[in-house]
């Protein structure tokens, strides 16, 4: 009985964990892409929990990318 109640713990905990604040934070880091403009951006990173800051090229950009990093924290950081 005590195992079954120590999983259901640790489900509820890994769940919880994994929840994201809007699912396009849950898309992977963005990155420069193959083009050449320089554009500035913020990327959330699960992994950290946090926005990071990087230069987009113009091509290849996914949801997760913004603007400012205001916006990121807002849309992203826990």
């Amino acid at each position: 009985m005590k195992l079954l109640i120590l999983f259901f713990v640790f489900i509820a905990l890994a769940s919880n964990s994994l929840a994201l604040k809007n699912e396009i934070c849950g898309l992977p880091k963005s990155s420069t892409g193959s083009c050449r403009a320089h554009m500035r951006f913020w990327t959330y990173d699960s992994q950290a929990n946090k926005c990071v800051f990087f230069i987009y090229g113009g091509c290849g950009r996914n949801g997760n990318s913004f603007n400012s990093e205001e916006a990121c924290i807002a849309n992203c950081v826990e």
